[in-house]
């Protein structure tokens, strides 16, 4: 008879500490530790105390705990781990939870094996380091160029190290953190979620809210404005409908040969508009300016007009 393996008493307990944790919180979710240095992870644990608890075991042990707890599709949530990866456990919108998170992220230097997130720029200026090899090792391996003066060294020119996208070897990590630069950003990628038995993927995670609003709201306005051109009768067209039939049969009524006494405020602003169109046509020769290369011509002495004149 082949006797079972004892499972140990730590391992027991780790099952049933995350199992209380899945009763206690509406949402589980995944992110990836493996960028975050444990200072950083210190200080997101602080700031997030009482929202968010986060907790880290082994894989086999979280598959356990979320079989037991007999949630539905939770185990598939355990399906989704990979590499270094923290449990989240939260009251918190899953969508939210992720724009915080982003909203906590930091700079921080770079490791052997990251890949440059964006152009890392050297400025030109003094590097605050003393003289040595160094010099050389920032010309071999940044490409800069370099010179002392005042005892330090300087670099001549701005320069790009890395464009986005390449990958910074390591001791091209350890040059640009002595030049003291941060490209890196650090923040937990938040990756995957359970919320009421639905699996949440990174791309629904990480939504850009706004955007989703403008289109919504240019939706809405599209949709209303094909409603009126057909006619359609809703609770959002009515009043517009409404003002629209008014237009109408104001503009009707003002050409026919008929005279309503209910639009004597109408009459009297289309007769300012034509009395005012009308002055400007009359008068608009006598208001240009007169050129000043052309020389005003002479004024013939008017002969006085007798009563022969009424009579042609």
């Amino acid at each position: 008879m082949v006797q079972q393996a004892k499972v140990s008493a730590v391992k027991v307990q780790e099952v049933e500490k995350i199992k209380a944790l899945v009763k206690d919180f509406k949402v589980v979710g995944l992110a990836k530790l493996e960028k975050v240095p444990a200072k950083a992870l210190h200080n997101l644990r602080d700031t997030l105390r009482g929202d968010v608890v986060i907790r880290m075991s082994k894989k086999k042990l979280i598959q356990k705990a979320f079989k037991e707890s007999k949630k539905k599709n939770l185990i598939d949530l355990a399906d989704k781990i990979f590499g270094i990866t923290a449990m989240l456990f939260t009251n918190m919108n899953p969508i939210k939870l992720a724009q915080f998170l982003e909203s906590k992220a930091v700079k921080g230097a770079a490791k052997p094996g990251d890949i440059a997130p964006g152009d890392i720029i050297v400025k030109a200026g003094d590097t605050k380091i003393a003289p040595g090899p160094i010099i050389s090792e920032l010309s071999q391996n940044l490409k800069l160029q370099t010179l002392i003066k005042n005892g330090t060294i300087h670099i001549r020119n701005d320069k790009v190290t890395h464009t986005a996208g390449q990958s910074i070897d390591a001791k091209q990590a350890q040059l640009l953190g002595r030049l003291g630069l941060e490209p890196m950003t650090i923040k937990l990628d938040f990756y995957s979620a359970w919320e009421d038995g639905e699996i949440i993927p990174t791309e629904v995670l990480h939504l850009d809210v706004n955007t989703i609003l403008d289109n919504v709201r240019l939706a809405a306005s599209e949709a209303l404005n094909i409603a009126l051109g057909l006619g359609m009768i809703t609770s959002d067209t009515i009043k517009p409908l409404m003002a629209k039939a008014i237009r109408s049969s104001i503009a009707l009524a003002m050409n026919l040969p008929i005279f309503i006494p209910e639009m004597v405020d109408q009459y009297m602003a289309k007769a300012t508009r034509e009395a005012s169109a009308l002055n400007g046509a009359v008068f608009e020769s006598d208001e240009q300016p007169k050129s000043e290369e052309e020389p005003e011509p002479e004024k013939k002495e008017e002969e006085p007009a007798g009563l022969g004149s009424l009579f042609g």
